[in-house]
């Protein structure tokens, strides 16, 4: 290879590099004039949000046990031995039905001793009837004197008053031993034995416990502030706590207790999954006064004393506020304070923030 031709090989790549080093040159120079301006601004960067109305809605859950809507636990209206149970645990019976008899040796001869009365005196009352009969036909021949006839109808009456007596004793006594037997209020699924045959009952002791098969209902108890703002036919849902699946439901009662709870009944539409003895909660949704909200994260010491929130101005510098928080919904805390639906408040970034510094916000 000649001089010359070495000569303009390295002519060639001197002029290559230096169009290298210009394009490198063209491409590098805005990247370091943006760094250059973001050097020059110092704000600290925080994020944001807006003031928003809370929900029109307040929903709360309550836990509670489905029960039957029909519950008893029948006793007897005397003392005595249970001999009989008709029954078994578990056992379907229809209204009516005899559940138990009991064993009281003074009813039944109370019985037979009003029924013995009763036929005592109808047989005195016949024989009054005959007597008097026969007086008056004597005194229409004017054989007796009439003070003898009305004796005899006098007594008549009053031995009749006396039968109407024994009538009404006899029927009381009859139903106390009717009431021996113990039958189903309702229908029912025996749910418990509480006695068992050969023991003695106190009058109004239960001896089983019936759970109706009409329907089923969960009883829940509530704050007095709520239970005020509740009302019969409220529609509800039910969750089981051991099952999937939303079930619908309404109020049935709201009682005015003057305790710190109240008793509400939530009557559940029917379905085979839901039993007695269910574990599940209860859903409610309460209208409530329009509120603001701002994101959890916004609020600076929230289970302090003085609990507040970093908010920007339109020439975004910070302006601390106090608010006061109250109900968690979703990551948003309801607040009172004096702010503005849509005004701004710092999310992320609020470090050693104080009132009044200037503030880059982030998109």
């Amino acid at each position: 290879m000649t001089q010359g031709t070495r000569g303009g090989a390295a002519t060639r790549a001197l002029g290559v590099l230096g169009i290298v080093l210009l394009l490198a040159g063209c491409d590098s120079a805005p990247a370091a004039s943006g760094e250059a301006d973001e050097t020059l601004d110092t704000r600290p960067m925080v994020r944001v949000a807006q003031v928003r109305n809370g929900s029109a809605e307040q929903r709360m859950r309550f836990p509670g046990v489905v029960q039957a809507m029909d519950r008893g636990a029948p006793a007897f209206l005397h003392a005595g031995v249970l001999s009989e149970r008709l029954v078994e645990r578990g056992q379907r019976v229809e209204q009516g039905e005899p559940l138990a008899r009991l064993h009281n040796p003074a009813l039944e001869p109370a019985l037979a001793g009003a029924e013995g009365r009763v036929k005592e005196l109808d047989a005195h009352l016949a024989r009054l009837e005959r007597d008097v009969e026969r007086a008056r036909v004597l005194r229409e021949r004017s054989l007796v004197a009439e003070e003898e006839l009305d004796r005899l109808v006098a007594e008549r009456q009053a031995t009749a008053q006396v039968r109407e007596q024994a009538v009404a004793a006899r029927a009381d006594a009859a139903a106390q031993v009717e009431e021996m037997t113990l039958r189903a209020p309702f229908a029912a699924n025996v749910a418990d034995l509480l006695i068992e045959p050969g023991d003695f009952v106190a009058a109004g002791e239960p001896v089983l416990a019936l759970s109706g098969i009409d329907g089923v209902e969960v009883a829940i108890r509530v704050p007095v502030t709520l239970g005020a703002r509740l009302t019969v036919g409220m529609p509800v849902q039910v969750s089981p706590t051991l099952q999937e699946g939303r079930f619908q439901g309404r109020i049935s009662s709201v009682g005015r207790a003057g305790s710190a709870l109240v008793p509400v009944v939530v009557e559940l539409d029917p379905d085979p999954r839901l039993v007695p003895g269910e574990s599940v909660q209860v859903y409610l949704s309460v209208a409530t006064q329009p509120s603001l909200q701002v994101p959890l994260a916004a609020v600076q010491d929230p289970g302090g004393h003085a609990p507040y929130v970093l908010a920007l101005t339109d020439e975004e510098s910070i302006r601390r506020v106090a608010v006061a928080p109250g109900r968690l919904e979703n990551d948003w805390v309801t607040i009172a304070a004096p702010l503005a639906l849509g005004d701004r408040v710092v999310t992320a970034g609020q470090g050693r923030l104080q009132q009044g510094d200037s503030v880059r916000v982030l998109p």
